[in-house]
C-alpha cells in the first residue's frame, strides 16, 4: 500500500467523523444514513469493506474515511507553510488518540451491511409505494418505466445520470418539479423509453413538457429527454446520446413560464454545448455573449441579420415618433463587437431580440446540429390544452422557429 492513512478505513467510524466536520444527519434507516450542511448531502452506508459514503448525484462512486478527510481537509484553512499532507498526517496522529473515532461493537452494528454497489433511491419507489403509471394513447408505451404514481396520482420522474445510475425522483408539483428526499438531478436526465430505431432526439425542460409534446404530435421512433438542469455535466450528456443514437440533429424546445425564459434556456444549453466557444453571462438588463466567430461568412451573414434587426427597430419607433431617440433605440438594439478573436454581442431583454438573435445564431452556427422548434402558446402543456393533437401537415417543421 503506498498511502499509509488508507490502512485506517476499515477502523474508523465515518458517522463519527461525519459529526466531526459538522454534517447533520437528516434521515436515518436501518441500512443508511443521509448527511448535510448546507448544499452538501452525503449518504453513509458500511459494506464488507468498512464504512463508505457517496454523493446523491454519483451513487455509483462510493469514498472512504480517507476521500472524506483528504476531500474536508483540502478546503480548510491552515497556515501557509502547512502542506496538505501534513495536515493529513497531523490529522491522523490526533485520532489514533480518540477512541470516539474508532469503531466499536456498538458502532459497528449500527447499520446492516449491504452490498458496495448499494443505492438507496432504488428503494425510494417502495418507500413511497410507487407504481408505474399506465399512460393511454397513441405511441404511449415510450413511457413505460419512466412515469411513476403514488396512490393519489401524483406523478413521480426517475432521473439518471451519465452511468445510467439513479440519483432519485422528481415530483410534479402543480406543472413544477419538487425533488424527493435526497435527489439530486444537477448531473441528470429524464428520458422516455429508447426505441429500437430513433428517427427523433426531443430535448425538453421537464418530462411534463415531454408528455405534451408527445400527446401533441404522438411522434413514433421517438426519445424525449429533459435537462431541468442546464449545465456543462447535462449538456456533455446530452451530446454523447446524440452521437450514440447516431442522429444528425436533436429536436430543442425549451419552455417556461414565458417564451423569454424558454429563450434564455435555449442560450444557456448552447454555451455549454459550444463550450469555451461561447460564452454566455447574464446582466441587469441584458444579456452579455462573446463567441467565436469561426470565420467570416457565418459572421458576416448574423451581422447582417442582426443589422436589419436594429433598422427594423429604428422604423418601428418613427412610426410613432417623428425624431429617433438614439439613445434609447441603442439601448434597446443588439449590439456586436469584433474583440481580437471574439465576437462580443449585447442583447437586451426584450423576447423580440433574444427571440431573433437566437434564430440567426442557431441558423448561421448550430443548423446541423439542433432545430429549435416553439410552441404557439408559453409551453407545450398550454399548447396541447388549447389545441389538442396537431392534424395539420409537416408536423414539427410548421413549429419550426422562424422570424
Amino acid at each position: 500500500m503506498n498511502n499509509t492513512w488508507r490502512k485506517f478505513d476499515a477502523r474508523l467510524d465515518l458517522t463519527a467523523l461525519m459529526d466531526y466536520f459538522g454534517f447533520v444527519p437528516r434521515r436515518k434507516t436501518n441500512t443508511f444514513i443521509g448527511y448535510n450542511m448546507g448544499k452538501e448531502h452525503y449518504i453513509v452506508i458500511r459494506t464488507d469493506l468498512g464504512y463508505r459514503y457517496y454523493r446523491p448525484n454519483e451513487p455509483q462512486t462510493k469514498g472512504t474515511a480517507f476521500d472524506f478527510i483528504l476531500e474536508r481537509l483540502s478546503r480548510t484553512d491552515a497556515e501557509a507553510r502547512t502542506g496538505l499532507w501534513t495536515k493529513i498526517e497531523d490529522f491522523y496522529v490526533e485520532l489514533e488518540k480518540k477512541p470516539e473515532f474508532l469503531l466499536n461493537d456498538a458502532s459497528k452494528n449500527s447499520l446492516e451491511v449491504v452490498d458496495i454497489g448499494f443505492n438507496h433511491f432504488e428503494m425510494l419507489a417502495d418507500e413511497l409505494s410507487l407504481s408505474p403509471k399506465s399512460t393511454a394513447g397513441t405511441g404511449s408505451d415510450i413511457f413505460q418505466d419512466r412515469i411513476y404514481e403514488n396512490p393519489e396520482g401524483r406523478l413521480y420522474f426517475p432521473y439518471r445520470n451519465l452511468a445510467n445510475t439513479l440519483t432519485g425522483y422528481a415530483m410534479d408539483k402543480d406543472g413544477k418539479l419538487s425533488l424527493i428526499a435526497e435527489s439530486d438531478i444537477s448531473k441528470s436526465v429524464w428520458f422516455s423509453k429508447v426505441p429500437d430505431t430513433i428517427k427523433h432526439l426531443v430535448v425538453l425542460r421537464n418530462p411534463m413538457e415531454a408528455m405534451a409534446f408527445h400527446r401533441r404530435f404522438q411522434l413514433e421512433d421517438v426519445v424525449y429527454l429533459t435537462l431541468s438542469d442546464i449545465n456543462y455535466e447535462t449538456s456533455k450528456l446530452l451530446v454523447q446520446i446524440l452521437k450514440r443514437a447516431k442522429l444528425k440533429k436533436m429536436v430543442l424546445s425549451f419552455t417556461g413560464s414565458s417564451k423569454i425564459e424558454g429563450y434564455i434556456h435555449d442560450l444557456m444549453l448552447i454555451s455549454f454545448i459550444n463550450d469555451s466557444r461561447f460564452l454566455f453571462r447574464v446582466v441587469q438588463d441584458h444579456l452579455a455573449i462573446r463567441f467565436d466567430p469561426e470565420g467570416q461568412k457565418p459572421l458576416a451573414k448574423l451581422h447582417n441579420e442582426v443589422l436589419k434587426y436594429n433598422g427594423s427597430l429604428a422604423k418601428e419607433y418613427i412610426k410613432y415618433n417623428k425624431v429617433p431617440d438614439q439613445s434609447l433605440l441603442n439601448r434597446k438594439s443588439i449590439v456586436l463587437t469584433r474583440e481580437k478573436q471574439w465576437v462580443s454581442c449585447r442583447i437586451p431583454f426584450e423576447v423580440n431580440a433574444l427571440r431573433y438573435f437566437l434564430w440567426s445564431y442557431y441558423r448561421n452556427y448550430m443548423d446541423r446540429t439542433i432545430e429549435i422548434v416553439k410552441p404557439v402558446q408559453a409551453n407545450w402543456t398550454l399548447e396541447f390544452a388549447a389545441n389538442g393533437v396537431y392534424s395539420g401537415t409537416g408536423m414539427l417543421k410548421a413549429f419550426k422557429m422562424a422570424v
